[in-house]
């Protein structure tokens, strides 16, 4: 009889502490979210945060390089961002505790990983990088690691307009035989990169042009702005020394086209597809800024599409 209530208050804890833990799921706050950069990318990040489109998450911080006019913050943040968001050029005030977000995403350029993802890092929050390519640096990429490992924090790489990363991560488990990609964009999107130290009248070329060639390391380092799908690619299967990369200029080129062939003793893959450019910016791709919101909505919905 004695043992019969003992299982009989067993299964009460057990069911009331099911309870508790449904409770405390349907009562989590939303993902909240700092922004650093404000430019084509986490200004649409931006705007489908606030809509909604993001799942349960609230947008309370956006860090930006300069001072900003009323005009142009207009044109780069819905008004609702500007309303509930804190807009600072002050690293200390983004990084406060006033600022009340525990994931940041990162859309300002390698030199910004350098400065900040540490630093969010220490304080036990989540940093997600657009910008790939600062992770060609070993010393770097390993000094994140052991600090989010040590702060309970997590580094996460968004997949920007790297297609079938799902696939190849898989595949990469069991190896990987050859790894290959290949970018091409207007020359226009190459502008302001090092191509135009050999290629100095880019834009008045009438047929493609190679403009580098070697591993997803050097390319990722030579064009930061540009080769960020090379370096992720590489860091999600074969390493940054393996992969081959090559990077050209297309005249007749519409849009930002991404080539890439794997193979493995699971499988092989190849996959083709052409990417819209921002209308903001030529150098990086419209799927970005959605891929972002992807992952947003991945880290905080009930249901994970894909993983």
């Amino acid at each position: 009889m004695a043992d019969s209530k003992e299982e009989d208050q067993s299964r009460r804890n057990l069911n009331d502490a099911a309870v508790t833990t449904k409770r405390r799921k349907v009562a989590k706050e939303p993902l909240r979210i700092g922004l650093l950069g404000c430019g084509a990318i986490n200004s649409k990040v931006a705007e489908m945060i606030m809509k909604g489109e993001a799942g349960p998450a609230i947008l309370t911080a956006v860090l930006v390089r300069k001072e900003r006019s009323e005009e142009e913050l207009k044109s780069l943040l819905p008004y609702d961002c500007r309303a509930a968001a804190t807009v600072t050029t002050a690293a200390d005030e983004f990084f406060s505790t006033d600022s009340n977000w525990s994931l940041c995403i990162e859309a300002a350029g390698q030199p910004t990983v350098k400065e900040y993802a540490k630093r969010c890092l220490q304080l036990g929050r989540d940093f997600m990088i657009t910008s790939i390519g600062s992770l060609t640096n070993e010393s770097l990429y390993d000094d994140l690691h052991a600090t989010a490992e040590a702060n309970g924090s997590r580094l996460i790489l968004c997949t920007g307009s790297m297609p079938a990363v799902d696939w190849m991560g898989s595949a990469a488990l069991d190896s990987c035989t050859e790894v290959k990609v290949t970018q091409t964009k207007p020359p226009k999107a190459w502008l302001g990169t090092k191509a135009l130290v050999d290629y100095p009248d880019l834009l008045k070329i009438t047929e493609p042009c190679t403009l580098f060639e070697g591993s997803a390391r050097k390319a990722a380092t030579m064009f930061p702005k540009n080769a960020n799908v090379a370096a992720m690619l590489a860091l999600a299967t074969a390493g940054l020394d393996e992969t081959r990369a090559s990077l050209v200029a297309n005249p007749n080129a519409t849009g930002n086209l991404v080539e890439i062939s794997f193979v493995g003793p699971a499988g092989k893959i190849k996959v083709q597809v052409e990417a819209a450019p921002s209308t903001t910016n030529p150098r990086t791709s419209a799927i970005v800024a959605l891929s972002v919101v992807k992952a947003v909505r991945k880290l905080c919905c009930p249901v994970i599409v894909g993983l």
